[in-house]
């Protein structure tokens, strides 16, 4: 196993799967059936590295309509059944050069999902991918007890990895693939080696990035971030 980093930490909607745009259509549905607001241009830029319940917290404030914890569990629950029924229609896809990449990084580095998405969506997602046997460790929504864009999540898939792989994982050694800058912003400062994915964002607004990625493509990869060793099999 090469020396440098101890392990590849992914997120998961718009970082593997081109699944943002089922998301808001999920929220969007929700919003509608609650007679709130939401256009896709604010989808992306205000509710982006949000959980469910974080998002929908978000877009309450948005709508100046008072932030009730019992509404926003009934609201996660309707988002919850309408992206089951986009998933099981298949209205997403793995992004360019997912597979590619992620088959070559499993062969000499630890891999895990740290996803705001829930366990069962990012499961159906992943085997849609034909990626599921690439990833020991997922953390997902139902794991954490504080949400995205706090860095818990990334902290417990460094943990489990570690208990997973018998090594001790130190952040400063580990590489994050995220496209919401916000995440980014609050795990620059633990020392993770952070790449933002520009898949929905402009890449003008990764301020904290390390580097700044367009495309999980190999080739790009290869080119920006020389210091990983990738090899094509």
């Amino acid at each position: 196993m090469p020396d440098w980093p101890d392990a590849v930490l992914f997120d998961f909607d718009g970082v593997l799967v081109h699944s943002e745009p089922l998301h808001y259509l999920a929220i969007q549905r929700t919003a509608n059936e609650a007679k709130l607001t939401l256009s896709e241009d604010q989808y992306y830029t205000e509710l982006l590295g949000y959980d469910d319940r974080g998002a929908f917290k978000k877009l309450l404030e948005m709508n100046q309509q008072t932030v009730d914890k019992p509404l926003i569990l009934k609201l996660v629950a309707r988002k919850k059944k309408f992206a089951e029924e986009l998933i099981h229609a298949k209205h997403y896809q793995g992004l360019a050069g997912v597979e590619q990449t992620v088959r070559a990084l499993w062969r000499d580095y630890p891999l895990a999902i740290c996803s705001g998405a829930l366990g069962n969506e990012i499961e159906l997602m992943l085997e849609g991918i034909r990626l599921r046997d690439c990833f020991r460790v997922i953390v997902s929504a139902e794991d954490v007890m504080v949400a995205k864009p706090d860095p818990e999540c990334y902290l417990r898939g460094v943990e489990r990895l570690g208990q997973r792989y018998h090594r001790r994982l130190n952040p400063k050694n580990c590489i994050i693939i995220e496209d919401a800058p916000r995440v980014i912003d609050r795990l620059k400062p633990l020392g993770f080696f952070c790449v933002g994915l520009a898949s929905h964002t402009p890449a003008s607004r990764f301020d904290n990035a390390d580097v700044i990625i367009n495309s999980l493509e190999l080739s790009e990869i290869k080119a920006k971030i020389p210091r990983l060793q990738v090899f094509e099999g």
